[in-house]
């Protein structure tokens, strides 16, 4: 999964938006792009120039078309385009390959571009860095939402071709919309979508949590009990429609916006609860050893995690410990029990009430 973002006049330092309208902030990106605290020389690589000289080649172009900057500029002298990849998700090195092929975009013709696979933070990035004029003809770098759409459209295409997860196609209200041009879920804003991908969701993290504890617990009170080993408050009570979750934080958020709404996938609804306790139940009862085993190694991962868990130095275990990520796949395995069971004459009544 990639994330492709203009950073020009979008992202903010010190409350002000970022923007490249000298040739100082120019030589400034190229450094911090290049800096080897941050990438490897294998990770580093231009088009249309050196990296070690890109700033002395990106002024030349611009004298040569006679377009260096003025006094009081308003325009961007560089264009600062960052691909993020999800945690763990891609090496360093198929991170810079798709970087190469996707500069092999049309879009980028003629332009010089410095670009490095930054290896610092827990999710893969590459900066671009691009003359804001064209090597070839002079022309200035404009390009349209639709233009900058098909740039993420060529990432996702890349994504696919070596086998990364692709991020769903957004409508403009930022609504999730399947190929037919059907809305999947509820809004979504920007930064909370970032935050999923790069393993810091509060509101995924209470969804993972919720998931783990629910493939365990046998009970209402058991489930709360467990999730506040871990940290969260659980409000349940006969008199709401909804359950409350609420993070160490303080963060609040009801059942019902856990999931996927509007594709009625929400899995930790009192209903929902409800009918995976009891299946849990049945499971003891049939003394079912393969679930049984599965999860009991769940229930011993989870304590280990509620006994050290520690919120300043991890707040997001669910979404970034290996060993946690991998705990969600019982359901599947409870439902090809369901079947083997069921051949047997004592299949798991999943639908009796």
């Amino acid at each position: 999964m990639a994330i492709v973002k203009i950073v020009n006049r979008n992202e903010k330092r010190k409350g002000e938006k970022i923007t490249y309208k000298t040739l100082g902030s120019v030589k400034r990106l190229l450094n911090y792009i290049l800096r080897l605290d941050k990438t490897e020389e294998h990770l580093k690589d231009g088009i249309y120039c050196n990296p070690n000289t890109a700033y002395e080649e990106f002024v030349l172009t611009k004298a040569m078309h006679g377009k260096l900057p003025p006094p009081n500029n308003d325009s961007e002298e560089v264009i600062h385009i960052v691909q993020s990849f999800k945690v763990e998700e891609v090496t360093p090195e198929l991170a810079k390959k798709i970087a190469d092929e996707l500069l092999e975009f049309k879009l980028f013709e003629g332009f010089q571009v410095v670009y490095a696979t930054h290896t610092d933070a827990k999710h893969i990035h590459t900066h671009f860095a691009i003359n804001s004029v064209n090597y070839e003809n002079g022309k200035r770098w404009h390009i349209s939402k639709h233009e900058l759409q098909t740039i993420k459209d060529k990432s996702n295409e890349l994504c696919r071709k070596y086998n990364l997860s692709v991020l769903p196609k957004m409508d403009k209200n930022r609504l999730q919309i399947d190929p037919a041009g059907n809305r999947l879920h509820a809004q979504i804003t920007n930064g909370e979508y970032i935050a999923i991908k790069e393993g810091r969701s509060w509101k995924a993290e209470i969804l993972h949590a919720g998931m783990a504890v629910k493939k365990i617990a046998k009970s209402q009170d058991e489930f709360i009990e467990i999730m506040d080993s871990l940290g969260y408050k659980v409000r349940w009570e006969d008199t709401r429609k909804d359950i409350t979750f609420t993070n160490a934080d303080g963060k609040k958020i009801n059942s019902d916006k856990l999931g996927f709404p509007a594709r009625n996938y929400t899995p930790l609804t009192k209903e929902a609860l409800e009918k995976q306790f009891a299946i849990n139940r049945q499971v003891a009862e049939n003394n079912n050893i393969t679930v049984l085993k599965e999860q009991e190694h769940l229930r011993t991962s989870i304590l280990k995690l509620a006994k050290t868990l520690s919120h300043e130095s991890n707040p997001y275990p669910f979404q970034n410990t290996p060993k946690l990520q991998a705990i969600g796949n019982l359901e599947g395995q409870a439902l090809k029990d369901k079947i083997k069971e069921a051949e047997k004459g004592k299949g798991l009544d999943w639908e009796r009430e």
